[in-house]
């Protein structure tokens, strides 16, 4: 396979100086972010000598537009640019980079058996073309894919092949794209401390070349593993950061999912009516975004937030919401996740016969597709439910498995000591007679 790569060098023969003039604006918009400004200049490519332009700048060109459509969440406009770039020439390289595009939207709306057979489509041409580019993205995607649908191995080496290829072609951008998706999957995980190195490496390279959307991105994560971990005064830091630079960038595509973050940092650290508030923003946000995966993670938080604070009827409703929307998104993670909130609200309803048959619906859809810091409060929730003094204390020694093996990584002290010694985690541990300090 060649040794190059390109962002989108190709040639401009043929096309108009006035075209040529219009595109490069264009693209130096769309690289400070401007994407407004963008969208107007790259029209005004496309407007010029429209019947002697070359197709394959067409179709470039609709694709640049596409993209500064889906960062600023247009969708439908990114959707028409991408088809138009996917029809308008036939160019098999083109072809495969629009493939990328309209995958990457399947599945932001969780449409994940289109998205699949996009990336697939693009692999196989990029691979045939030897577009290291488009074998990258595709394998992007389909490590994304992979990490939604519960096969985190996979996604793993997907991903990791991506970045050797990003990095290989000296891409910084995408290698901070690709390590922004490793660290996902890492945190999907319950890997917290590999997921941080990823963001942070994430961060850095993407703050190199001023990607203000995607350096928002990575400290959301960087909050999001520490809220994982209890840290929750460093994960809010975070997360008011992220929020203020996305809103700055016009990162909208972000916004719900930073909010669905500081909402659960403030219901944790006592701030309920300010986290509800964020928590209710995010869901609306995602909402109007079509973002099924995004609805189904604020939907979950929103229910336990309803049942800490003793608000049964509207968890009842959140509920099954969420159980709706698992259904649609078909992947085990978001099944285990609805099963898993059905059988809280359940206890809490004082119904523990049927809150353990859902929970031990929630543990069979999440063997694979659930990460450790849910697999050790479905566990204790476990012990909780069931009358059987043996098998709870099974779930119990399981329980405090999977928090030890969330501790022992960590590299920072205090970031360890601040996850064992938080309140859910030290119930765990006491009730299993293992001294936190042994870990």
């Amino acid at each position: 396979m060649s040794d190059t790569i390109s962002s989108g060098q190709f040639s401009l023969a043929g096309v108009s100086a006035a075209a040529a003039a219009a595109f490069r604006e264009g693209r130096k918009a769309s690289s400070e972010q401007d994407f407004l400004k963008a969208i107007q200049y790259f029209s005004e490519a496309l407007e010029f000598d429209q019947d002697r332009i070359p197709a394959l700048f067409r179709a470039r060109v609709f694709e640049y537009r596409g993209l500064c459509f889906w960062l600023m969440g247009e969708f439908k406009a990114a959707a028409k640019d991408y088809k138009e770039s996917l029809e308008t020439s036939d160019n098999i390289d083109q072809k495969a980079r629009a493939r990328v595009r309209l995958g990457e939207l399947a599945d932001f709306r969780g449409e994940y058996g289109a998205a699949a057979e996009l990336y697939n489509q693009a692999l196989q041409e990029g691979t045939a073309t030897e577009n290291l580019l488009v074998v990258g993205r595709a394998r992007r995607g389909l490590g994304i894919l992979d990490r939604r649908q519960g096969d985190t191995e996979r996604a793993l080496r997907q991903l990791t092949q991506a970045l050797a290829i990003f990095r290989q072609g000296g891409e910084t951008r995408e290698q901070g794209r690709a390590l922004t998706s490793l660290g996902r999957t890492r945190q999907a995980r319950g890997e917290y401390q590999q997921a941080l190195t990823a963001h942070r490496e994430a961060y850095t390279l993407l703050e190199s070349v001023n990607d203000r959307w995607r350096v928002a991105q990575a400290l959301n994560d960087l909050g999001e593993c520490h809220q994982a971990l209890y840290d929750v005064e460093q994960a809010y830091a975070y997360h008011q950061q992220a929020l203020k630079m996305a809103t700055e960038a016009g990162a909208r595509l972000l916004i719900p999912e930073i909010k669905r973050n500081l909402g659960v940092d403030l219901v944790e650290s006592g701030r309920y009516e300010q986290g509800l508030a964020y928590l209710q923003a995010a869901l609306q946000g995602t909402r109007e975004h079509g973002n099924r995966e995004h609805e189904a993670l604020t939907l979950y938080q929103l229910a336990r937030a309803y049942l800490q604070h003793g608000s049964d009827g509207l968890a009842v409703q959140v509920v099954l919401a969420l159980t709706h929307v698992a259904e649609q998104l078909n992947a085990d993670r978001y099944r285990a996740l609805a099963a898993f909130a059905h059988g809280e609200l359940l206890f809490h309803q004082g119904r523990q016969a049927e809150a353990l048959n859902e929970l031990n619906l929630a543990m069979l859809a999440a063997q694979t597709a659930v990460d450790r810091g849910i697999l050790w409060k479905l566990h204790a929730a476990m012990s909780h439910a069931t009358e059987n003094e043996q098998i709870a204390a099974v779930h119990l020694n399981i329980a405090a498995e999977f928090i030890r093996q969330t501790a022992e990584p960590l590299q920072d002290a205090h970031l360890r000591q601040t996850f064992l010694n938080a309140p859910p985690v030290l119930a765990v541990l006491q009730a299993a007679n293992i001294n936190p300090h042994q870990i």
